[in-house]
């Protein structure tokens, strides 16, 4: 406060004042358990949900030296801050430039799944039906994204999901730093004409176990998470400054005329799966 405000006799209490004043009621920072504040998407952080204590690493640290939770969501369709939910969770924890352990949950989503749905996804009403609502996993999947990186393919998509649902159980959004590997692909392999899961994962020959389950394509994304960033290593991108400069900002995709129509007519439930 002393060198930003330009105040040269100051207190620590008055400076703690100040502090909780200008920055208390942004978004974008958080305070830690040791008193100072940081940046929300600060990568030495980690993700986490808001509140919740994180521990500070070196000032810029090497992309060798983060661990990243790949996270791939099933859900009842795309509309995360209405009616939609999740159906199925996997975060697959990648720590020292690889795959340490790989968690999975069916859900409850409480309400329907649209037929359509099932038929991409495999998840049916009789699947989820006696598998714990989202409030009862809400711990142990924030445990498991505790000082990560989130990474998913089209993150803002998994993310506004897992954000959603623990405001709605705990009261706290999703905070920390993320990297979606839609837009690292674009950096990372200009030569692919499509950057979607399936493109990327031909492109390494990595194989895909189980395609819109949420472990198979989150064990797909942390291989490919992997290979890109050697990719980015091999060409001296190092650092996780120069990696977000690379990619910039992740912003939500624009709503369009055909998304407003589908919410618009959404699909009929023909009958009561919950009951």
């Amino acid at each position: 406060m002393r060198a930003v405000c330009h105040v040269d006799r100051l207190t620590v209490e008055a400076g703690e004042r100040m502090a909780v004043a200008l920055l208390g009621g942004r978004d974008e920072f958080v305070r830690l358990s040791n008193g100072a504040w940081s940046l929300r998407d600060d990568p030495r952080l980690g993700a986490g949900v808001e509140g919740a204590p994180r521990v500070v690493a070196e000032a810029d640290p090497l992309l060798s030296s983060l661990s990243f939770a790949v996270v791939d969501v099933e859900t009842t369709g795309t509309s995360a801050k209405t009616h939609d939910r999740i159906t199925e969770i996997s975060v697959v924890r990648v720590v020292d430039g690889g795959i340490a352990d790989v968690y999975t949950r069916l859900v409850n989503p409480e309400r329907s799944i649209p037929a359509f749905i099932t038929s991409l996804t495999q998840i049916s009403w009789d699947m989820v039906k006696d598998a714990p609502s989202f409030r009862h996993i809400a711990e142990e999947v924030a445990e498991r994204l505790s000082g990560h990186v989130f990474a998913a393919h089209n993150a803002v998509f998994d993310w506004g999901f897992v954000s959603e649902e623990l405001s709605r159980c705990a009261g706290r959004r999703l905070s920390g730093p993320r990297l979606c590997t839609v837009r690292l692909a674009r950096v990372s392999l200009p030569e692919l004409s499509r950057r979607s899961l399936d493109h990327v994962t031909h492109h390494f020959g990595i194989e895909v176990s189980s395609r819109h389950r949420a472990e198979g394509d989150a064990v797909a994304t942390a291989h490919c998470l992997l290979r890109m960033l050697r990719v980015a290593e091999a060409r001296e991108i190092t650092t996780w400054s120069a990696l977000s400069a690379l990619i910039g900002p992740m912003t939500p995709r624009r709503t369009s005329a055909s998304d407003r129509r589908r919410r618009a007519f959404p699909h009929p439930v023909t009958k009561d799966d919950i009951a």
